[in-house]
């Protein structure tokens, strides 16, 4: 039995991967998700900005 997974995009978690970005196929190689994962601080604002939401919504 084989499970679709839509896939989702790691900047946007609540919107499905729109192909933002020419070229890319999904997140796996969508360079605004490359850039984001490269840079320490947007990454650390980001892990913090997830980790509060996640304690605002604990059903999430």
């Amino acid at each position: 039995m084989s499970r679709y997974v839509e896939a989702r995009c790691p900047l946007r978690p609540a919107d499905k991967c729109s192909l933002c970005f020419p070229g890319a196929n999904g997140p796996q190689d969508c360079g605004l998700v490359y850039l984001m994962r490269e840079d320490d601080e947007l990454r650390a604002a980001y892990a913090a900005q997830r980790q509060a939401a996640r304690a605002a919504d604990p059903t999430a």
